[in-house]
């Protein structure tokens, strides 16, 4: 497996399918409790840091689409059984995607 790293926009141009949607986490109370990718702490291995990541965007995404983030990335990926939608939650704010880096693991 190969590590890469290439921006958010070249992520997203990856992706069938993606909506804007903040209201996500008001419309189901529970879907920080139905997380299926990635983790919602800073630090997961220091025991004496509980900090919570912050989420600042939410985007619906396809099936497919949540799939291949859960394959290839450690993005936050949630599924609302409300919604009956997967949901990707955005760490890093304020600045555009195609200055924001992520690393994918793809098969060569």
């Amino acid at each position: 497996m190969t590590t890469t790293t290439i921006t958010y926009a070249e992520l997203a141009k990856r992706l069938n399918a993606m909506k804007l949607f903040n209201k996500a986490p008001y419309l189901d109370e529970e879907l920080y409790d139905k997380i299926e990718n990635g983790s919602l702490w800073e630090n997961e291995n220091n025991e004496d840091d509980d900090t919570l990541k912050e989420i600042y965007q939410f985007y619906l995404i396809t099936p497919s689409d949540a799939e291949y983030l859960k394959s290839v990335t450690d993005e936050l990926i949630f599924y609302s059984d409300i919604l009956d939608e997967y949901v990707w939650g955005i760490t890093h704010f304020g600045t555009p995607w195609d200055s924001v880096d992520v690393e994918i693991n793809e098969n060569n």
